[in-house]
Parts: structure tokens; sequence; C-alpha cells
């Protein structure tokens, strides 16, 4: 069946599952990818690996994670794009909120010292929100 003879919600479908099995890929090798420099951090932490390879898998990944960044967003439609524009800014401005109000508050003594995992857990989460809410139209 050549293009002409498929309609467009077929192409649609189309193009949207091919996205889906290669955000799929991505996610798979994105969680390898943390396992495995997970381990080599424990195995450098326990000297059964030099910290230089640590270094090496550092780079590996980050050099893979900005061919993947870079790659997804060829992937992706205007409308896409914007989505994730908005989420992305709504994540920095709960980021600003969150970590000012937290090293204030840490620094006059009413709160503990500032733990950047949960800074960086809540403005995950207020991106993945604000992505979700984009997608279901809440405008």
């Amino acid at each position: 069946m050549n293009d002409a003879q498929i309609s467009g919600e077929q192409r649609l479908r189309s193009r949207h599952r091919k996205f889906y099995i290669y955000v799929g890929i991505a996610m798979l090798i994105g969680f390898a990818a943390g396992i495995g420099s997970g381990m080599v951090g424990a195995m450098v932490e326990r000297d059964i690996l030099p910290t230089w390879l640590l270094w090496i898998v550092w780079g590996v990944v980050t050099v893979a994670f900005a061919w993947f960044t870079r790659d997804y967003f060829r992937r992706i439609d205007e409308l896409d794009l914007l989505d994730n524009l908005w989420a992305s800014t709504i994540g920095i401005y709960v980021y600003v909120v969150v970590f000012g109000t937290w090293y204030f508050f840490s620094d006059l003594g009413v709160m503990g010292p500032m733990n950047h995992f949960w800074i960086f857990s809540i403005t995950m989460v207020s991106v993945l929100v604000a992505y979700v809410a984009r997608k279901l139209g809440w405008r």
C-alpha cells in the first residue's frame, strides 16, 4: 500500500506508534545506563574499579543523554514542543520557589539543611504534572 492509499488517521496512528516505541526504547536505555553507572560508581567506591573509569562512564552517559534529547526534539511536532516548553517553564518556576524557600528558611535555622534530591524530585513531578495537564487540554 503506498502513501496515497493510506488515510491521514492511519499515518498519524503509525507516526504515534513509532514515536512511542522510540520513547520506550530510549527510556529502557536510560534505565540501563542509570543502573550501569550506579554499579560502576559503587565499584569505584569500593576500590574494585579505578576512578578514571567513572569519568568515562559519566562522559558516555552525558553524550548519550544529549543525543537522545536532540533526537527526541527532532521527532516531535510544534504542539508537543509547546507542551514541553510550558512544562519546562513551570518546572523552572517551581524549582526557583522551592530552592529559594528552602534556602531562606534553612539559612534562618527554621528548616533543616537543603536536600537536593527532594528539590529535584519536586521539580520533576511538577514538570510531569504540567506536561500531563497540557496533554489533557487543561490550558
